[in-house]
C-alpha cells in the first residue's frame, strides 16, 4: 500500500478552522433552517443546470426550489440570451409553466386565463383586456431573476440586488477550473433521490474520503491508503466559501477482468486535463453544488433542502460523447459502478438524521482528513447567522 507521511496535518495551514467539535444543531433546528433559507439560498448564487439543456431559442427548464418557496423558469430567448423568471403569472399568481422542461416557439401562455408572455418575459396578450381597469401590460412582465453562466453552467441569484457577480462569487475557482473541456462531454444519466435527511448530512457524507475503506464494498481502495490502510487526500484548497480536495489514482488497485476491459476502452486518451489537481477532484461550490472530476469524466451533485430533515439529491453524470460500442460498454460499466457507490453512500444518510433528531449527539467529532467538512459548516454558520442578526437589527431587537 502507498504510504502517506504520518506527520502531515491540514490544520497547520488552516488554523482558523479550529479543531473543536462542530454542533449538530444546524442539522436539526427549524429556526436555523429558516436562517439558511434567508441567508444562504435567497442570497447566494445557485446552480440550475447546463446550457445544453437550453440548446435552441424557446427551450426552457423549470426548477422548483422548496427551500426558497418559489419555482424558477429559465428560458433561452430568440436573441439566444438566457433569462430567468419567477414561474408566476402576473394576473392571479398561477404557475405559468408546468413540467420540468420543454420548448415554446413564441409565447408562454398561462392555462388559467390565457395571459401570454414572450420569451423576454414581456406580457403580450390579455384575454378580454377591454374589461380591465387601466391595465398597463408594459408593467406586468414576468418578475425577473438574476442569471449568469460560467463554463456552460447556469446560475441564478434570488436576491433583488446580488452582492457579487457570479465570477466574483466563484473567485479562484474560475482560474483553477478554467479550460476544462466540458463541451466534449454529454449527459450520460441523471439520478434524483428524495431523502429524509438534512441537506448538510448528505453533503458531508460525500465531502470526505475517510469512510471509503469501511463503507464501500464495491471499491474500498478507491484512493491510496497508508500503511494502516486509512484513506488520505492529496490536496485541500480553499477559495473563500468554496473548497476542493483531491485524490491520487491508486496504482495498487487490483482490477477485475471486466473492469480492466472497461478501462482499456473508455473514450478519450486517458490524459487528465491540466486544470485537474489529482485523478479525483471534489469541489464544493457553496452552498449546495458539487463538481466532481473523475479521470476522464465529471459529475455534479445538487443537494436541495426541502425541510430541516428532508432533501433532494440530484446526481448528473457527464462523459465523453461516443457512438463506438466498445466505448459505450465502458461508459455503461462506469455508470453502474458509480450507481453502486452512490447507493452505498446513501445507505447512511437517513439513519444519521434519525440519530441527530433523537438528541443523542450534540456535536460532530471531526478529524484532520475531514477539514473540508469543518470549513463547510463554518461557512454555513457565518451566512445563516449573519442573516439572522440583520433580521433582528431590522426589527429593532
Amino acid at each position: 500500500m502507498k504510504t502517506v507521511m504520518a506527520d502531515r496535518r491540514w490544520i497547520k495551514d488552516h488554523a482558523d478552522l479550529g479543531t473543536g467539535p462542530v454542533s449538530t444543531e444546524t442539522c436539526t433546528s427549524a429556526d436555523f433552517f429558516e436562517r439558511e433559507r434567508d441567508g444562504i439560498f435567497r442570497q447566494l448564487w445557485l446552480n440550475m443546470g447546463r446550457e445544453e439543456e437550453l440548446a435552441e431559442p424557446g427551450d426552457y427548464i423549470v426548477r422548483d426550489l422548496a427551500v426558497a418557496n418559489t419555482s424558477v423558469l429559465i428560458v433561452r430567448g430568440k436573441d439566444r440570451k438566457i433569462r430567468a423568471f419567477h414561474n408566476v403569472c402576473m394576473h392571479r399568481g398561477n404557475r405559468l409553466v408546468n413540467g420540468a422542461s420543454g420548448t415554446c416557439n413564441k409565447l408562454l401562455v398561462c392555462r388559467f386565463h390565457s395571459w401570454a408572455y414572450d420569451l423576454q418575459g414581456q406580457l403580450q396578450w390579455v384575454s378580454d383586456e377591454a374589461n380591465f381597469y387601466d391595465i398597463d401590460k408594459s408593467n406586468l412582465g414576468l418578475r425577473s431573476i438574476a442569471v449568469d453562466t460560467w463554463e456552460g453552467f447556469i446560475f441564478i441569484n434570488l436576491s433583488s440586488s446580488p452582492a457579487q457577480s457570479l465570477r466574483e462569487y466563484l473567485g479562484g475557482l474560475v482560474q483553477q477550473i478554467g479550460g476544462y473541456p466540458f463541451q466534449q462531454h454529454s449527459l450520460l444519466c441523471r439520478y434524483r433521490i428524495e431523502e429524509q435527511a438534512n441537506w448538510k448530512v448528505i453533503l458531508d457524507a460525500q465531502n470526505e474520503v475517510y469512510h471509503l475503506p469501511f463503507l464501500h464494498i464495491a471499491y474500498p481502495d478507491f484512493c491510496p491508503l497508508n500503511e494502516q490502510k486509512f484513506s488520505r487526500i492529496q490536496s485541500f484548497k480553499r477559495f473563500d466559501r468554496h473548497t476542493v480536495y483531491s485524490v491520487e489514482n491508486n496504482a495498487e488497485h487490483q482490477m477485475t477482468a471486466t473492469e480492466a476491459i472497461a478501462a482499456r476502452t473508455f473514450p478519450g486518451d486517458g490524459t487528465l486535463s491540466p486544470s485537474m489537481i489529482g485523478w479525483f477532484d471534489f469541489y464544493t461550490i457553496f452552498p449546495n453544488f458539487c463538481l466532481i472530476f473523475l479521470g476522464g469524466n465529471y459529475l455534479t451533485y445538487n443537494i436541495w433542502p426541502v425541510s430541516v430533515s428532508s432533501s433532494v439529491w440530484e446526481v448528473s453524470v457527464y462523459q465523453p460523447a461516443t457512438d463506438k460500442p466498445s466505448e459505450r460498454f465502458a461508459e455503461e460499466y462506469a455508470r453502474c459502478r458509480l450507481r453502486d457507490l452512490l447507493q452505498e453512500d446513501a445507505s447512511n444518510h437517513e439513519a444519521i438524521q434519525a440519530s441527530l433528531n433523537s438528541g443523542a449527539l450534540a456535536h460532530f467529532q471531526l478529524q484532520d482528513e475531514e477539514i473540508q467538512i469543518r470549513h463547510f459548516h463554518k461557512m454555513v454558520r457565518e451566512h445563516a447567522e449573519a442573516r439572522g442578526q440583520s433580521v433582528l437589527a431590522a426589527a429593532g431587537k
